[in-house]
């Protein structure tokens, strides 16, 4: 920074220099020279920065950039306590959008009475560090800052003050990376520094992390009453809004409790007089649209806008990381398995990277095995606009292939038998779900065929019977949209569908739609096929369910013979017939027939999948019923006893097996004679 001024061509008097014979700074105690040019300064003017005090009350904070400030509380108790300890800087660290530099400068504003001067310091780029210190000094002393030819010497010079002066807070909003403030707040140990940063990571040497979350539901849904509701609004009559507690708490859901996302939107419902319902109904159908909107003159401080220069930091380090975002924008936001990520690179290493950046950026919260991303990140992520590189809609597209692609590779095999696979189907589950809403139907292809239909049957097992049904009636869309309707895959389908729909108890359209899937399965297979052989079981089960037990009788009989001469004696469907046509003997009334062939199917599910397995148990309390109605109430009791502590070991006190084997036992105790 240079300083020209017109001064005398002479000396003055004693200790006085004339100008034109000397260059550079040259302190007399009244007087300086810069660029050949004289100042007269007070005798007082030119101290060290330890001789200076600070002017009362000196700040520069600016307002608030809203009065609304609801639901951090907790967050600024968190925040005074760590910056009271006495020991490193405390680091405000979240993502974009979460409310750090919000959270700081009312903090900051709270100790305007504490501290002196409380100095904000824009700290995206050394540079504004430097300027902002040097306007620091030029506050402090202008003389100093006369004095200085360079905004680096004049920020030197406000560092000095600040390291010989006590009770100062310096607020240093949205560092980028830590070694961009190390040099300034390294050597200062007298006073107060708080930072704010989108970075979670790499404070350790220097500062001490504070990470800042969401908001809870009834602070968002205060958020929005209060800006929506504030001074000047028109009544609107009944439409007022004030019926709309749950669009509002359906709409900051929507947005992910993110205070940016929640001020953004309730400024548009206040500026343009819309419902909340309105808004979260433009939003989803108009996502790319809604994040870039802005009701006031800042359109920088929008999500998409935050968000666009966030990706374009991270892309210019590492390309994979952004690729990685978009691809799990299509899954579940929480619990991701990290495995997952792992499966898109054959290089492990670059996937440590690649996740590391991203929660450095606190575009995703990082554990050892899995990873956590906002959901609005993800609709953000997934939602194509023309005017963010980062969001083609190719580009968008190949993500969501390859989020399918993942899912179908980790699935694990016979989701209806295979029960070591029983826990990855219940971690991928919520990832499952949220890709067939995220995932048009028009958009299903033969991988998400294969999701939907194996899904299906898995959470037929869990007894989720709703979900069942959903995923089979779309995998059986997809089928005959894509392969037509006699392909096998269809019929697989169609069978699966038919069987939710029997579970669920919806009879009216599961017998239709086995007694077709029969048909179509003899005439496409022949009769003497395994898919036909699985299709006639499930039809002879109806058939039992709905108390055709001579139909059911006949259909399994010879079900169990084909399975037994075609599939041989312990494969999974010989079992299963042979386990139908007990229970339908025993339905029947016809325990002699029913008991053997009953123990017969325990004995040989615990020889092929092991004494613990749910079809074991299963089989085992079907005998146990079956000795409870011949009243053999010493084998029944102890049998139920067995079924039950296994399957509260095994499933869980409150999975629905469970809750059944419990009833049979009450039952069965009830029967015992007094």
């Amino acid at each position: 920074m240079t300083h020209q001024h017109q001064v005398p061509g002479e000396a003055s008097g004693p200790g006085a220099v004339a100008v034109g014979s000397n260059h550079g700074i040259i302190s007399t105690g009244d007087a300086a020279t810069i660029d050949n040019r004289t100042l007269h300064l007070p005798a007082e003017a030119v101290r060290a920065p330890a001789e200076v005090p600070a002017p009362p009350g000196l700040n520069n904070l600016p307002a608030p950039r809203s009065a609304v400030f609801v639901g951090r509380d907790e967050d600024l108790a968190r925040l005074g306590a760590a910056m009271d300890g006495g020991g490193a800087p405390t680091v405000v660290h979240g993502l974009g959008g979460m409310g750090k530099s919000t959270l700081a400068l009312h903090y900051a504003h709270r100790h305007l009475g504490r501290c002196n001067p409380v100095w904000w310091v824009p700290a995206e780029t050394p540079d504004g560090i430097t300027l902002a210190l040097a306007d620091l000094a030029a506050h402090l002393d202008p003389y100093a800052n006369l004095t200085a030819t360079t905004s680096a010497e004049a920020a030197a010079w406000a560092t000095g003050w600040l390291q010989s002066h006590e009770g100062w807070l310096l607020v240093l909003d949205n560092a980028e990376a830590p070694d961009d403030v190390a040099p300034v707040i390294g050597p200062l140990t007298t006073g107060q520094h708080l930072i704010t940063s989108r970075r979670a990571t790499g404070w350790h040497h220097l500062a001490q992390p504070l990470a800042l979350r969401t908001l809870d539901p009834d602070a968002s849904a205060d958020l929005l009453m209060r800006i929506i509701g504030e001074p000047g609004e028109p009544d609107d009559g009944p439409d007022d809004g004030s019926d709309d507690a749950p669009a509002l708490a359906e709409l900051a859901a929507e947005l992910g409790h993110l205070p940016l996302a929640l001020t953004q939107a309730a400024a548009y419902i206040q500026h343009t007089a819309i419902t909340p319902a309105s808004y979260l109904a433009r939003l989803r159908r108009y996502p790319a649209r809604m994040f870039a909107a802005s009701a006031t003159d800042n359109h920088e401080r929008t999500i998409a806008r935050v968000w666009q220069l966030t990706l374009q930091a991270i892309a210019a380090r590492d390309p994979l990381a952004v690729d990685i975002l978009r691809t799990f924008a299509w899954l579940g936001p929480d619990d991701v398995p990290r495995d997952l990520a792992e499966a898109l690179h054959d290089d492990p290493i670059a996937i440590d990277e690649a996740l590391a950046l991203l929660h450095a950026y606190s575009m995703i919260t990082l554990t050892p095995r899995t990873f956590t991303v906002h959901r609005l990140v993800q609709a953000v992520a997934r939602t194509p606009d023309p005017a963010d590189p980062h969001r083609a809609e190719q580009t968008i597209g190949t993500a969501r292939r390859r989020a399918v692609s993942l899912l179908v590779a980790a699935l694990p095999g016979d989701p209806l038998f295979n029960v070591a696979g029983w826990p990855r189907w219940r971690e991928l589950l919520p990832h499952i779900e949220a890709l067939a809403t995220r995932v048009a139907p028009e958009q299903d292809d033969e991988h998400t065929d294969a999701i939907w239909r194996q899904t299906s049957a898995f959470l037929q097992s869990e007894v989720r019977l709703d979900r069942a049904v959903a995923l089979a009636e779309r995998s059986v869309a997809a089928c005959e949209r894509l392969r037509g309707p006699d392909d096998p895959f269809t019929l697989a389908s169609r069978s699966i569908l038919g069987s939710a729909y029997r579970s669920a108890g919806d009879v009216v359209k599961a017998v239709p739609l086995l007694i077709r899937n029969r048909d179509d399965c003899e005439r496409v297979f022949g009769a003497a096929h395994e898919e036909t052989l699985v299709a006639r079981g499930n039809l002879a089960y109806l058939y039992g369910v709905t108390g055709n037990l001579d139909l059911a009788t006949e259909l399994h009989s010879r079900n169990l013979v084909d399975c037994e001469r075609l599939l041989g004696p312990d494969d999974p469907h010989t079992l299963s017939s042979r386990s139908n046509l007990a229970s339908a003997y025993r339905e029947a009334g016809d325990l002699g027939r029913a008991v053997p062939l009953h123990e017969q199917s325990a004995a040989g599910y615990e020889r092929v999948f092991g004494p613990d397995h749910p079809e074991t148990l299963t089989a085992r309390s079907n005998l146990a019923f079956a000795y409870q109605l011949a009243g053999d109430l010493g084998r029944a009791i102890p049998l139920h006893e067995h079924v039950l502590t296994t399957r509260e070991r095994v499933l869980g006190p409150a999975h629905p097996h469970t809750d059944l084997a419990r009833e049979l036992l009450t039952n069965a105790r009830a029967d015992t004679p007094r």
